[in-house]
């Protein structure tokens, strides 16, 4: 039987809550999921939604794997930090792409 603390419960559950939101923004366009958006962005919603999409997708899928693991086995105290670094990595590069989208494709 699975043994599953807490921590694994937490991570389990954001996880999923992050993989259905990333699922909805890309692939069914719901860009309003994303906090400080709107439409008067010069950015198209098709490519909004299709990086944010992506990144909160990939996010969501990463962190629930983790959860996974964290609730079948014991993880060192450090693997969360890591973790939680390699998020804002995420995000920070998702910011640039949208901050330095150009129509043509050259950014």
């Amino acid at each position: 039987m699975l043994g599953t603390g807490s921590l694994a419960v937490d991570w389990l559950a954001v996880g999923i809550a992050l993989t259905i939101a990333g699922g909805l923004i890309k692939f069914a366009g719901w860009t309003f999921l994303l906090a400080g958006y709107d439409d008067s962005s010069p950015v198209p919603d098709d490519v909004i939604a299709d990086i944010a999409g992506n990144t909160v997708l990939r996010i969501g899928l990463a962190v629930t794997v983790f959860g996974v693991i964290a609730s079948v086995t014991e993880i060192p105290s450090y693997l969360p930090l890591l973790i939680e670094g390699a998020i804002l990595l995420a995000v920070l590069r998702l910011l640039y792409r949208l901050h330095t989208y150009s129509p043509n494709g050259t950014a």
